[in-house]
């Protein structure tokens, strides 16, 4: 998906109605979730979060953006990102990730969450998507005034194939947003610490981090849109949209 313009230091305003829109967009994701059971199917979902969108005044922002059908992205196990919303049915441990974004008197914001279907999942999907969400986590907690698209990029590797040995899948990551969902900069996620454009307090991007268990090569369906693991390895993903702060980064989709 193609970005434009750098991220901007936004105003205290302008974060106001980030944080508005970030904090309906976390109610929708995981309405989306808990109603995301075996039988029901990515579809359904779909017309659900048109629904609440209606519900609580916002536009899916997704939705019509370089063509995509779908209110959200819906990818399943080996599906990493992109997939569109259709009629099979979710089966208990699945994994379901929905990528959402929602658009509030002109601003976006983006986020992710990789649910398991059932709650119940052998406990190595638990650790996996488990070292997924830290090293989403951790990032956040260095994006302060300063930092580098680098070290974003070097923490979110460090846990991810650090400590879990799972890959990273480099063609993917996150991206500066604000008034469009996607501008520069790419925040990869992997990197060299002191390396990268430097983004300063008041700056929003969104961090994804990316992974599949096995190989991090992937390929992309004959529908041009959902991208899975050529291994057919579980993938998984968390997003957040997040604030550059003086000290830390704060989440502004929760």
């Amino acid at each position: 998906m193609a970005k434009k313009n750098f991220t901007t230091v936004k105003t205290p305003e302008e974060i106001k109605i980030m944080k508005k829109g970030g904090r309906i967009l976390y109610k929708i994701l995981h309405e989306i979730g808990a109603n995301a059971c075996e039988g029901v199917t990515p579809k359904e979902l779909d017309k659900m979060a048109h629904g609440l969108c209606q519900k609580y005044n916002v536009k899916p922002a997704f939705f019509g953006l370089y063509g995509f059908p779908g209110a959200f992205c819906s990818s399943v196990n080996d599906v990493a990102v992109h997939g569109i919303p259709d009629d099979t049915p979710l089966k208990n441990q699945d994994i379901f990730t929905v990528d959402f974004g929602v658009a509030l008197d002109g601003f976006m914001t983006d986020s992710a969450y990789s649910f398991i279907i059932g709650g119940k999942a052998p406990k190595k999907t638990k650790k996996f998507l488990a070292t997924i969400e830290e090293a989403l986590h951790e990032a956040v907690q260095i994006c302060k005034d300063g930092v580098r698209v680098g070290d974003i990029g070097a923490v979110i590797e460090r846990v991810v194939e650090g400590k879990g040995g799972y890959s990273i899948v480099d063609d993917l990551g996150g991206h500066g947003i604000g008034r469009s969902v996607h501008e520069d900069p790419h925040i990869y996620n992997y990197g060299t610490f002191g390396t990268g454009e430097i983004l300063r307090e008041g700056m929003t991007i969104a961090i994804e981090p990316i992974a599949n268990m096995g190989s991090g090569e992937v390929v992309t369906d004959s529908d041009g849109w959902a991208i899975r693991s050529v291994d057919g390895s579980l993938s998984g993903q968390f997003e957040h949209t997040v604030m550059i702060g003086r000290t830390k980064g704060e989440i502004l989709t929760k």
